[in-house]
């Protein structure tokens, strides 16, 4: 498969899950010989521990594993600020040494609201610095809803929206893009609806979507031939493989 796209891939997870999943990675080493083996040339990564086990602790683990592998960005996962679980004074100094570039939250999951109440100057500050944070429609987000709400609580928040799902998720995802200038759809799920990469690039503009596999529950080479096979002229398709994402990271202030 061609790779002169410089394939930058927002959407991976390392470590063993509890249910089957197309080929795990079980260390940052796996994963980098995976991506390599598929031509995809850097990577945003986060740890299955740290939503199967304990935030903090699989923290630690990404930070840990992605060490030494230039190729490889971390996100970390968040908990309310109140309990002093995961963000602490120095939280992103901490961020900034070890090579994390995003953040995750999975509020179902781990029994919390990301809204203002709870997250209000931690996210409000995170909006500042341009930190993107990534939520993933499939996996523990709380839903369209509560997407919906963060938003309106957080409009200049750089939000990345992944799997988003296949069906008139257009409808979902078009207001969202429309009223919120910082908002970004990862494109595994995108490109699988009739037409969805091709109609959101018409309509938003290449700028809009970043490229991501869901690795390892969909494959690489899934991911990436949509976006090589697209109806998009081939600056769009580079904007969407690697020069979004690039330019997200770019504009961190740690």
């Amino acid at each position: 498969m061609p790779v002169n796209l410089g394939f930058f891939d927002v959407n991976l997870c390392l470590g063993l899950p509890p249910r089957a999943a197309f080929r795990p990675a079980a260390s940052a080493r796996d994963l980098a010989r995976a991506m390599a083996a598929s031509g995809i040339k850097r990577g945003l990564a986060w740890h299955i521990a740290q939503r199967e086990y304990a935030p903090q602790e699989g923290n630690r683990m990404l930070a840990a594993a992605i060490a030494g592998h230039k190729n490889l960005h971390g996100c970390w996962t968040i908990l309310p600020p109140q309990t002093g679980e995961v963000i602490t004074p120095g939280f992103f100094r901490r961020m900034k040494a070890r090579g994390i570039m995003a953040l995750r939250a999975f509020p179902t999951l781990h029994n919390f609201l990301l809204n203002r109440a709870v997250f209000g100057r931690f996210l409000d500050e995170v909006s500042e610095r341009r930190i993107p944070l990534l939520l993933s429609v499939e996996n523990a987000s709380g839903g369209w809803q509560a997407i919906y709400n963060l938003l309106a609580e957080f409009p200049g928040l750089t939000l990345v929206i992944c799997d988003t799902g296949i069906w008139n998720t257009d409808r979902y995802t078009w207001p969202l893009l429309e009223a919120y200038q910082n908002v970004y759809l990862e494109s595994s799920l995108v490109s699988l609806e009739d037409g969805g990469l091709e109609k959101t690039v018409e309509r938003y503009g290449a700028g809009r979507l970043v490229f991501g596999s869901g690795f390892p529950v969909r494959y690489f080479e899934a991911a990436m031939l949509a976006v090589l096979k697209a109806d998009v002229p081939p600056g769009a398709k580079r904007k969407i493989a690697c020069e979004n994402i690039e330019g997200i990271i770019k504009r961190i202030r740690l």
